[in-house]
């Protein structure tokens, strides 16, 4: 009975055994700053660029695990 009391406590007390109190963390708000940018719309343009050309890959695999595809060694990808 006491074993399972003192596992019981230990269990309890390894959610305060860690925190958040790290270098990375305890610093507060940024003290740097950084120049306004102007909007020009490259970050999203990037983005969406990334998700077309993961949309794809992802319908790729889709159609070869449901065997819409003829099996092939080679790759439709423009691989660089």
């Amino acid at each position: 009975m006491k074993l399972a009391l003192l596992f019981v406590a230990l269990a309890g007390l390894s959610i305060f055994s860690t925190g958040c109190a790290t270098p990375a963390y305890s610093g507060g708000l940024p003290t740097i700053q950084f120049p306004e940018e102007k909007a020009t719309g490259e970050g999203f343009n990037l983005t969406m660029r990334n998700w077309h050309y993961e949309n794809r890959q992802m319908i790729d695999d889709l159609n070869s695990f449901l065997l819409f595809q003829p099996a092939s060694g080679l790759t439709k990808w423009n691989v660089r």
